[in-house]
């Protein structure tokens, strides 16, 4: 569980998984996967495309920085990193040498006792609060 704000952090995994499918080639794959890390919980995406170009690595996170071929406006990422700081945690890329990029995500966990998880049992979570 993190403490976060719902529609944020709807739009900001919308907008990751929007970008995957707008910039990989067709026949590539995505992975998520989650993690709870002592206090962090964490979110992240690989696949097997190109990965990110060099000169564009150090720069995705700024505001209209976007790839040559790129049909947006250079916002997306800004925004993920926007949401994700706001919420006390980090982003980071990286393009592995064997090709491909990994998006991480890690945001701070908050411990439920144990009441509120039988509780929540009986009702759906979404996991955000």
């Amino acid at each position: 569980m993190v403490d976060a704000d719902q529609s944020l952090m709807n739009r900001m995994i919308a907008n990751l998984l929007d970008n995957e499918v707008a910039h990989l080639p067709p026949g590539c794959d995505i992975n998520i996967e989650t993690q709870a890390r002592g206090q962090e919980a964490g979110i992240i995406i690989t696949d097997n495309g190109p990965g990110f170009p060099p000169e564009l690595l150090s720069r995705a996170f700024e505001r209209f920085v976007k790839g040559e071929q790129s049909t947006g406006h250079g916002l997306g990422l800004a925004f993920v990193q926007a949401v994700v700081t706001a919420h006390g945690g980090t982003v980071d890329l990286s393009t592995p040498p064997g090709g491909g990029a990994v998006i991480s995500l890690s945001m701070p966990r908050v411990l439920v006792p144990v009441e509120k998880t039988r509780a929540s049992r009986e009702k759906p979570a979404v996991g955000l609060r």
